[in-house]
């Protein structure tokens, strides 16, 4: 049933004393990838205020720093204003591009004969760079990157949760994580902020961090960092970084071996603990199906993991024609044996006792085999979490320690249930999706999830395009391996090599490598068109700048997709708007409705028609049709009619702001409704790992191939193994709830928050490591590694681990096109050497943990 909200000017009418001339207009925030629901107070044709919408369950009126502000962005004066040329060849960081101004049609002509050549030589040599969080396969832009002919390279910032979105989909079958702070008694956060203002839908999950906490719920951080998390929390456990993987599998180690606690009713029923092991690390299959085989300790034989089972075993060993095998179970309490509370003391300086302490207050607080009554439904109750993100996924081995800190989930049952972890809407509103089912009886991600990525499909090929997408079955996006496929062709086999770069919302600049590498990267591209509100670090390298409207100018459709951005812990499924309050200033226009008209210029709009027919689940009548032109809105109302019926259109959506559908009990907490199981023993890496290596070795491709593992290790960093005795410390970077990352850095009333701010636009430093030093507060130091150097104030702090300093956001721009966040802050990523040493071998994400020397002074 839709719950049809109130339109925002009603709720506008409620509030006393307004001037009825007032405008006030539902809106979507576009200032990070969140998309709360927004009020636009508007008078005279100027925005004035920004107020959260309590209609929307994403934010339920609340609204951040960054929300608040986003209205200052339309009236930058620094804005692009008409498109632009650029007069000077020579390409490079601080090099003036010496801009003309042109007309719209000089710039149109321009781009669309560039394009209609890389179309006509070869469409895989377009390479995309974007973080429009519109840009999915489920997008219109989707429905055009397919029309277009070919696929594309993604060239973002490999800093997005690559290692966070590979160990999801492999182990959760979806895109992120979520914790059920409605009923969770005890969360621990590994290098996490949720519920403190960062991440995915931070108003949310804040208000609902502080009703948990209100309520009892510990709260545990592990960080080398006191964050704003840590500061907050019931105990702050500072760890060496990129230890986080050692610190789970010793957790692991206690609860199995040590406790004895484990959810042994769950493992049978839905993992893959009884599939039965052979000595090959395969699955045991059975001759005739070839399914994987389980021991039924109630007739003691082996049965298909399907059968008519009776008791499924999970611990032991056997003998299955002649082969002695064991459950993947007991194989996992094994070799977590080795993993001793003693030896992780080593490796992440915290002591034994606390991590057996920390195992078991885990575990108690799981209560396995408690159940709990929810709108009439019986539940498995299990309050005990465990949550990570970015302290723990931008690591060399950031996949198998995103796992690593997973099976503490999974050994205690509390997955997709009341009081525990979860992954982002598994299942879809009236099960318009759910997962998949692989051979193997493994849980794969829905379509809707997952756009087709499988990490069970071991389907591994020589690059198709200008990545490493089809060789890394288990890498759901190939944009981290774009650049070593432009920066090394003939060693990674690109079949093709780059023609033009379009450019969209994203500051490859400041958020990938260091300034060096991605600057070669961007401008092995002969061709560089970027769409732009403002001259940033990145746009300097373009030849044609196409002024793009601002958000609140912006017309988009269920930008909070709910199957990887709408919160799994929001009450109600909800589709929003975001649509223009102000009309495009200046020159301004939609990228959207450019590339449209490019596809009309070029020819393919009726396969446009086609795709959009496709990607967006178009049902008749609401279908595009070949021959015709449909302008951007149409396309969003046939969209709107066809997902939530014809009286849904987008008029409807532009008054009313947001649609929502209450959320079932079992769309929330779908474990006891899912027929699928879940891996903790990971032989499809292990599969993978061979077929890498054999298509590897053929085509000439070098990769490590030792991270996929089916069962998980924790490995040193290059970081680690290289800290020493003159790079004697780890620099870690951190998210602040101020900035996301750097696009809001040109905002005003965000640079005054973070300059009144003690450490934002500092270096943490632990208080003894800067007194062995001579550094005191304020001082002027420098951070320096193998591959560049950045200087800052010093904000010393007890709250460090002291082998860490620590660097804010992703600051320090240097663009002219961005006076007021020219110098701010410092800019950790031209600290981080990038090579595919550094790289996860599975994921591709690049770690950006580096070890680096600190001095007093500039160097």
């Amino acid at each position: 049933m839709v719950n049809t909200t109130k339109p925002a000017q009603q709720v506008a009418e409620q509030k006393p004393g307004l001037p009825k001339d007032d405008v006030w207009v539902p809106s979507v925030c576009e200032m990070c990838y969140c998309h709360c629901g927004i009020i636009v107070h508007r008078v005279n044709g100027v925005v004035v205020k920004i107020e959260g919408d309590p209609n929307c369950p994403h934010n339920r009126g609340k609204l951040c720093a960054k929300g608040n502000a986003a209205l200052l962005g339309v009236y930058d004066p620094s804005r692009v204003k008409t498109p632009l040329k650029r007069t000077n060849p020579e390409k490079g960081v601080g090099i003036d591009p010496k801009w003309q101004e042109i007309t719209w049609k000089e710039a149109m002509d321009t781009v669309v004969e560039k394009l209609r050549k890389v179309r006509q030589d070869d469409p895989r040599s377009l390479v995309f760079a974007s973080w429009d969080t519109s840009l999915t396969p489920g997008s219109v832009f989707g429905a055009w990157t397919a029309a277009w002919g070919g696929p594309t390279g993604l060239l973002n910032a490999y800093r997005c949760g690559a290692a966070l979105h590979a160990a999801t989909y492999e182990i959760l079958s979806t895109f992120h994580t979520e914790v059920d702070l409605d009923y969770c008694d005890y969360l621990i956060l590994f290098g996490n902020g949720k519920g403190f203002m960062v991440g995915v839908t931070p108003n949310l999950n804040a208000q609902k961090m502080a009703e948990a906490r209100a309520r009892g719920m510990k709260l545990v951080v592990v960080d080398p960092l006191c964050s704003t998390a840590a500061a907050k929390a019931d105990e702050w456990v500072p760890i060496r970084p990129s230890t986080d993987g050692a610190l789970a599998l010793a957790m692991l180690n206690v609860l199995l071996n040590e406790l004895n606690i484990y959810d042994a009713e769950f493992l049978r029923k839905y993992t893959n603990a009884p599939y039965l092991i052979g000595p090959d690390s395969g699955y045991v299959r059975d001759k005739a199906s070839r399914k994987p085989m389980v021991w039924d300790s109630a007739e003691n034989r082996a049965k298909p993991f399907d059968g008519d089972v009776g008791e499924f075993a999970i611990e032991g060993s056997y003998v299955v024609d002649g082969i002695r095998c064991s459950p993947a179970f007991q194989l996992l309490k094994d070799h977590v044996r080795k993993y001793t509370p003693e030896e992780a003391s080593e490796i992440t300086t915290i002591p034994a006792a606390t991590i057996r302490r920390l195992a078991r207050e885990f575990g108690q607080a799981a209560r396995i085999g408690s159940k709990i009554v929810i709108r009439g439904k019986e539940l498995p109750y299990r309050p005990a979490a465990a949550n990570y993100y970015k302290g723990v996924t931008p690591r060399k081995h950031g996949t198998l320690a995103s796992l690593s800190i997973h099976l503490l989930n999974f050994a205690v049952g509390a997955v997709y249930v009341p009081g525990g972890h979860t992954g982002l809407n598994i299942v879809g509103p009236e099960k318009s999706w759910v997962p998949g089912k692989d051979p193997d009886g493994l849980s794969t991600p829905a379509h809707a999830v997952g756009h087709g990525f499988n990490p069970f499909d071991i389907n591994v090929r020589p690059p198709q395009q200008i990545d490493l997408k089809s060789f890394l079955p288990a890498m759901h996006s190939g944009a981290p391996t774009v650049g070593i496929c432009i920066a090394e062709p003939e060693k990674y086999k690109a079949p093709v090599a780059p023609a033009m770069l379009l450019h969209c919302r994203a500051n490859m600049m400041m958020s990938r490598e260091n300034l060096r590498d991605t600057a070669e990267t961007i401008t092995k591209i002969p061709f560089m068109v970027s769409f732009a509100y403002e001259l940033d670090e990145t746009a300097e390298f373009a030849d044609i700048v196409l002024p793009d409207v601002h958000a609140l100018e912006r017309l988009a459709l269920f930008p909070n997709q709910p199957h990887n951005r709408l919160s799994t812990m929001a009450t109600d499924w909800h589709w929003g708007i975001l649509q223009p309050v102000v009309p495009p200033a200046h020159q301004s226009r939609h990228y959207m409705e450019v590339l449209i008209e490019i596809a009309d210029r070029l020819g393919f709009r009726d396969k446009f028609n086609l795709m959009c027919n496709s990607h967006l689940s178009l049902k008749d009548p609401f279908k595009l049709l070949p021959g015709e032109k449909y302008s951007l809105e149409q396309i969003f109302d046939r969209w709107a009619r066809s997902l939530h019926g014809a009286e849904h259109g987008l008029e409807w959506f532009k008054e009313h702001g947001n649609l929502t559908k209450e959320k079932k009990t079992l769309e929330r907490y779908p474990l006891v409704d899912l027929t699928v199981r879940f891996p903790i023993y990971f032989e499809n890496y292990y599969r993978a790992g061979k077929e890498i290596k054999r298509v590897g070795e053929e085509a000439g491709i070098p990769w490590d191939v030792s991270d996929y593992l089916a069962l998980l290790e924790w490995k040193p960093t290059p970081t680690i193994e290289k800290r020493g005795q003159e790079y004697d410390l780890f620099c870690v970077n951190y998210t602040i709830p101020i900035h996301f990352k750097s696009f809001t850095s040109q905002n005003p009333w965000l640079n005054e928050l973070a300059e009144n701010h003690p450490s934002y636009y500092k270096v943490l430093i632990n208080a003894d490591t800067a007194r062995k030093r001579g550094i005191k507060e304020g001082d002027l130091i420098t951070i320096e590694s193998s591959a560049g150097k950045i200087q800052g104030r010093a904000r010393v702090s007890q709250g460090v681990h002291p082998e860490v300093v620590g660097v804010a956001g992703t600051l320090g721009s240097w663009a002219k096109g961005k006076p007021i966040a020219r110098g701010k802050g410092l800019h950790h990523n031209s600290l981080l050497p990038y090579n595919v040493e550094r790289m996860d071998p599975v994921s591709g994400a690049v770690d950006d943990c580096v070890e680096v020397k600190v001095y007093k002074g500039a160097g």
